[in-house]
């Protein structure tokens, strides 16, 4: 009984653990170039190492609890042309590199402007890399944006955007992400464009839904452990 009451409470926590990264993705539907986080959970199993019963009739009957974790989805979002040519949306694979601090960090948020040094920043203020990491600098009247990444102020070419693709991408906050870089994305850059949350409210909600009801279940099964466990000392006190 004691055993089944940790089995449903890790299944407690998990379902806890889904309805936040559920809630995260709700509260950034209209954040540009937000990737939504999901959740997988599986089962633990207790014997671990030993290979399953070929004639067993629930194959996951040894299992002892579950575990789970969050990963990021990163499939495209939609597309919203803006005409403004600080507006630069990603068709395909890749983020952009942003520093903040010491640190390099990446997205997918491309409304850019200029600070008052004229750097390529985001709305937040973080300056935008080349391909060389270093600050764009975009002191002139006309600023272009090829499709691969090349940067021409006035006609004259002063750099080429970092695109990369990511590998063990980590969400640290709104539309910033860390990771490891894996080589240079086949991504294409238009400019004018943004790019929209990839969160689907309606998939969002009824997830929510079933996460909830998934909770409730499990709560009332470690209830009923609870309840088997105080019936069974007060038998065994009255032996």
């Amino acid at each position: 009984m004691y055993k089944g009451i940790y089995i449903t409470m890790t299944g407690m926590n998990m379902r806890e653990n889904e309805l936040s990264a559920i809630s995260n993705n709700l509260a950034n539907i209209n954040t540009t170039g937000y990737k939504r986080q999901s959740f997988i959970s599986k089962l633990y199993p207790l014997l671990s190492g030993r290979p399953p019963e070929p004639n067993a009739i629930y194959q996951d009957a040894r299992a002892q609890t579950y575990f789970g974790g969050q990963y990021i989805d990163t499939s495209q979002g939609s597309l919203r042309q803006t005409h403004n040519p600080f507006d630069i949306g990603i068709q395909g694979e890749g983020f952009f590199a942003v520093r903040k601090g010491d640190k390099i960090f990446y997205t997918r948020e491309g409304s850019f402007t200029r600070d008052k040094e004229n750097y390529l920043v985001t709305q937040a203020g973080l300056r935008v890399l080349d391909e060389n990491n270093n600050p764009i600098l975009v002191d002139g009247t006309k600023v272009d944006f090829s499709k691969d990444g090349n940067i021409l102020v006035d006609g004259n070419p002063v750099g080429r955007l970092k695109l990369v693709k990511l590998n063990n991408i980590r969400h640290v906050g709104e539309s910033l992400y860390d990771g490891e870089e894996a080589g240079q994305a086949e991504g294409q850059i238009l400019q004018g464009w943004i790019e929209n949350s990839n969160v689907n409210p309606l998939s969002e909600m009824v997830q929510m839904i079933q996460a909830i009801r998934n909770f409730e279940f499990i709560q009332r099964a470690t209830r009923n452990f609870d309840e088997l466990a105080q019936r069974a000392v007060s038998e065994i006190a009255r032996i």
